[in-house]
């Protein structure tokens, strides 16, 4: 088959993939000033909010532009990350897996949980960085036994928030709220979280960091320290619908450089 022939069939599954993501909006949370504590007697890393922590979430086209917004601010939501943290036999080789769940307190119910796990990003192949003081850990997220990201009630799911400036009262034409539909729901089953773009100058007992190295090395040295605890961390999630997700995936490492241009 010709170039000529094939380039009408590639635009034409194109546009039509880039349709449906665009009418599947992907949901995306923005935590400010989150907790990071790594136990170093078990081996776990744990992300929660912080007194000052706040939460913006949006839902974004695929032009990463916002169609609707619902921000909450300190002592209105819960946030928990729970991860295991193992060190693998390659270099620089570490492996999380654990829970992540957020929950929307003016509502009194949970907004996502779904099951965390690293895997590769970019030329770091386990998604966990260590680089000059700041630690950064990517991975990814799955709803836990093929069921939504977005959990709660049945039917549609709402993040009802106290502020959704500039955007107003959005798609779903209610101030301070956004709606995924019932029939769209069941697609938001995974997504990618970038998480823990945080500084840490020092480990639990005080000693200074900066004797470590790569990821491995950090980590290694947390262990003799006792751990570490940072405050002021900043973490992303995208959920992303199931047919986006898959023309991503198929688009390989530009998912990668959209995802970074997103949180940049």
């Amino acid at each position: 088959m010709t170039v000529k022939k094939l380039l009408p069939m590639f635009v034409g599954f194109a546009a039509m993939t880039l349709a449906v993501q665009t009418a599947r909006a992907d949901v995306f949370f923005d935590y400010a000033d989150i907790r990071i504590d790594f136990d170093a007697g078990t081996s776990r890393l744990s992300v929660t909010e912080n007194t000052a922590t706040i939460v913006k979430a949006s839902l974004r086209d695929i032009v990463d532009t916002p169609t609707d917004r619902a921000d909450i601010g300190m002592g209105m939501f819960g946030f928990l990350l729970d991860a295991l943290i193992v060190d693998g036999a390659g270099t620089d080789d570490l492996s999380l897996a654990g829970t992540m769940e957020g929950t929307d307190k003016t509502t009194g119910t949970a907004s996502y949980s779904a099951a965390f796990s690293n895997t590769a990003f970019g030329s770091d192949m386990d998604g966990v960085t260590w680089s000059g003081g700041t630690l950064a850990i990517r991975g990814r997220l799955n709803g836990i036994g093929g069921s939504s990201i977005l959990v709660g009630p049945a039917g549609d799911w709402v993040f009802e928030g106290t502020s959704d400036m500039p955007l107003g009262a959005g798609l779903d034409g209610l101030s301070d709220q956004f709606t995924v539909e019932a029939a769209d729901r069941v697609n938001y089953t995974t997504g990618s979280v970038f998480v823990l773009e945080t500084s840490i100058p020092v480990f639990r007992d005080g000693t200074s960091t900066s004797v470590a190295g790569d990821a491995e090395a950090f980590f290694a040295e947390a262990a003799l320290h006792g751990g570490f605890m940072s405050d002021g961390g900043d973490m992303k999630v995208s959920v992303i619908p199931a047919p986006g997700a898959a023309f991503l995936g198929m688009a390989g490492f530009g998912f990668v450089g959209w995802v970074r241009r997103r949180i940049a």
